[in-house]
């Protein structure tokens, strides 16, 4: 299985050749385009710091966003050092590195037994919570584990 090999950063980067943005002609159409990117990188990186919230999956509708809008934000994302060797390394197909998914699920289970314990009274709301916390482990967890991380991220 290929991404449980121990990939070459030159062979990692040999797959990960990123086109160009190509933003449409249309100016309202890249200003809307533009304006979805923002909110999307806004909700992305809060989805860094509130465990439920997905941040990837915005990052990564922020990058296709401003692919389409503006070739500035668009590098901008993908060469960001925090979360851009992420971004490319999920679109070449190599998934979610292995400390990411357990910093996730660990957030997640403090996040929920903090909830439950102190905010949440209502056994309806518990459920709704444990349910969420499930949902989203179980999509991290059926991601694509690498060990490799494109430019040390």
């Amino acid at each position: 299985m290929e991404s449980m090999q121990q990939l070459s950063t030159d062979s990692i980067a040999e797959r990960t050749a990123l086109e160009p943005a190509r933003p449409v002609a249309n100016r309202i159409g890249r200003a809307v385009y533009l304006t979805l990117g923002f909110l999307c990188l806004g909700i992305g990186i809060a989805g860094y710091i509130i465990p439920l919230l997905p941040g990837t999956v915005f990052l990564l509708m922020a990058t296709f966003f401003f692919f389409r809008s503006s070739e500035r934000m668009y590098n901008w994302v993908l060469h960001h050092r925090w979360f851009g060797p992420l971004i490319r390394n999920y679109r070449a197909g190599h998934g979610i590195p292995r400390r990411i998914k357990i910093y996730a699920i660990s957030l997640i289970v403090v996040t929920l037994a903090v909830s439950i314990c102190l905010v949440a009274s209502s056994l309806v709301v518990q459920l709704i919570l444990i349910d969420i916390g499930v949902a989203v482990s179980t999509f991290i967890l059926t991601r694509p584990t690498t060990e490799v991380v494109l430019n040390g991220a």
